[in-house]
């Protein structure tokens, strides 16, 4: 099934950007930003919520010891049979965030495609310890693939948003290399793939909505100090360097407004020369977290993910090429 966004989808998303042009343009470089944003969170996330009164599903948060520190994953868990596990990344500028504030998300996956979600609480670098992150989502992925077993699933997917989809697709380049499972899909909303920045986000001004496309550049440079752009597009630390032969169908979405834009682009473009089965969904007057906005595009966006994971799990064809219209 494509994606279809009609023009009373286009005109809201043209509406609406009309309004984020007053609203200033958070500034991903500045720490005391994240600071100040994951202490709310942290306080926001002691407050009851609803996923409690969804009776097919449970949450249980698991702790699983690593070599320095444990890390913690929010579940979500059909009671029915799951059907394979969604293993997913929350965005944040790799600095702030939290697994819960993708309930609503990951609530409907699954229910809707019975699937354990399991959302990773990484380190948050206010350190710029990055590395560390990586290494959180490296450290989950390997509990993905023993969690297969627990769960009685074959189906592993990973997925993620923003800084959250750079994890997840270093966490599926560290899964491809473990035996007994079957990778099923990624599912990568408007990712950083190139750590010394694309040319789109270098050329980007700070009148980039939402976010400051001229802030979140210094983030990424700030993020791998110490580091040379040879250095910062290593396999390891940028995907789009990555050798990705034999990953499986992916969905790649972005905004096309949004100062990453092009990483998507790229990674669609490399994954498909090497695997033939990347979906690029360009979202026209989509901006960077268009999806977390009012708006109808990002609703049926989700939808659209929602029946990718279903085709993935039933093994069906995935759709391959560029999908959406040019604005």
């Amino acid at each position: 099934m494509a994606l279809h966004l009609d023009d009373q989808d286009i005109r809201q998303a043209e509406r609406f950007n009309q309004l984020l042009r007053y609203i200033p343009r958070y500034r991903t470089d500045r720490r005391y930003n994240a600071w100040l944003v994951q202490t709310l969170l942290r306080v926001w996330e002691r407050l009851p919520g609803r996923v409690a009164l969804d009776h097919s599903l449970r949450i249980e948060e698991r702790h699983i010891a690593g070599t320095e520190r444990s890390l913690r994953l929010r579940l979500i868990v059909p009671r029915e049979q799951p059907r394979g596990i969604y293993l997913t990344f929350h965005g944040g500028a790799w600095v702030m965030g939290t697994p819960r504030l993708d309930d609503s998300i990951n609530t409907r996956i699954a229910r809707e495609c019975r699937l354990v979600v399991a959302s990773v609480d990484h380190h948050l670098a206010q350190d710029d310890r990055v590395d560390w992150a990586i290494a959180d989502a490296r450290h989950a992925a390997e509990w993905a693939a023993e969690a297969s077993r627990e769960f009685g699933v074959e189906h592993v997917i990973v997925g993620g948003q923003s800084s959250g989809a750079h994890l997840a697709a270093c966490a599926l380049l560290h899964l491809r290399s473990l035996p007994g499972i079957t990778l099923s899909g990624a599912v990568l909303f408007y990712g950083a793939y190139d750590m010394a920045g694309s040319p789109g986000l270098r050329q980007s001004s700070s009148k980039t909505l939402l976010i400051d496309g001229k802030a979140a550049y210094r983030n990424l440079l700030r993020s791998t100090s110490g580091l040379d752009d040879e250095e910062r597009r290593a396999p390891w630390l940028s995907p789009l360097y990555a050798e990705l032969h034999g990953l499986p169908p992916a969905l790649l979405i972005a905004g096309e407004l949004d100062p990453l834009f092009d990483d998507s682009v790229r990674m669609a473009e490399r994954w498909n020369e090497a695997n033939s089965n990347a979906e690029l969904i360009r979202v026209p007057h989509g901006v960077h977290g268009f999806d977390r906005l009012p708006l109808s595009m990002g609703a049926k966006v989700h939808s659209h993910v929602r029946e990718k994971l279903r085709e993935w799990l039933e093994d069906r064809k995935p759709l391959c090429g560029i999908v959406g219209r040019r604005a």
